[in-house]
């Protein structure tokens, strides 16, 4: 290149990029705006989480720094998740799951997000019912238009989601509790009418049946929510959020190079902007090419 001369594009493409989700995953995440991974961590990871979670919430001034934990009455949120402890980066690079978050967004994700999240059993007023919303990045764009921060698409055989959500649950979520959902509405071009609620017929929303360790990955363009837990037990799940790395910087603390010394190089890379492949991602697809099981 002659000096002065500035790189407009670079060698990345995503026209010939076979894609890693099957034509099933891309079907049915293309109709109904999620999927559904069962059982991607351990029972022993399960409850390492558990201990430490409820610990931290028990017991907040306990919680090691950067961890931002609060607590409120019915339920509370430790952020950010995995500079608590490694045991987290089960969840966040979790091969199985980013197969998937991959296949979405061109093999090129970056977390900016990571939260576990406990709600417990309140009292209802009658005639109270959930709210459900549509993530807008903090900015609502005029009808008509899309939002690049939070846009899904579909062509020539491909999807795409620069914004994709995963949910994993260290509990078990019978139905009509837990997360909830429009499918489909990830694709809708009109506003949820202000005239429905959450149990209208003309908003059909569901509620899915999860065990401890199952993982629940979905387009936050979804109409979606939290349905009132029933339960005796707390409902406790752990929610990351991924962006396009190559153009999205949705939170810009981080990676918190502060703290790097508790996390691993790879979830370092996760949270940072990068343009091409990143090292943890080469290492997920030379597994699929060789045919050996992500973990």
């Amino acid at each position: 290149m002659e000096e002065g001369m500035m790189l407009i594009r670079g060698s990345d493409s995503a026209i010939d990029l076979p894609s890693i989700l099957t034509e099933e995953e891309k079907w049915y995440f293309d109709l109904q705006g999620y999927l559904i991974l069962r059982q991607v961590i351990t029972a022993d990871e399960i409850n390492q989480m558990l201990r430490l979670g409820s610990h931290w919430l028990e017991q907040p001034d306990q919680a090691p720094p950067p961890l931002r934990v609060t607590v409120k009455e019915y339920g509370g949120v430790i952020n950010p998740l995995p500079y608590g402890d490694r045991i987290f980066e089960r969840t966040s690079l979790n091969e199985k799951v980013l197969r998937v978050v991959m296949g979405l967004m061109w093999n090129r994700p970056r977390l900016f997000n990571c939260a576990l999240v406990q709600q417990k059993k309140e009292p209802v007023s009658a005639g109270e019912k959930e709210k459900l919303h549509r993530d807008t990045s903090g900015f609502d764009f005029p009808d008509g238009f899309r939002n690049p921060h939070n846009d899904y698409q579909a062509g020539n055989g491909q999807i795409y989601s620069n914004y994709i959500n995963t949910a994993i649950t260290l509990v078990d979520v019978p139905k009509e509790n837990g997360f909830t959902c429009i499918p489909g509405t990830h694709k809708s071009e009109i506003n949820f009418p202000d005239s429905l609620d959450i149990d209208n017929l003309w908003a059909p929303a569901e509620t899915f049946e999860l065990q401890a360790g199952d993982c629940l990955i979905f387009s936050p363009r979804l109409m979606h929510g939290a349905r009132y837990w029933k339960m005796a037990y707390p409902r406790m799940v752990i929610f990351n959020r991924y962006q396009f790395s190559f153009y999205f910087n949705e939170n810009y603390s981080l990676p918190l190079k502060d703290h790097a010394d508790r996390i691993s190089a790879d979830q370092f890379e996760l949270e940072s902007i990068q343009r091409g492949k990143k090292e943890f991602a080469r290492r997920i697809l030379d597994k699929i090419k060789r045919g050996e099981k992500l973990c």
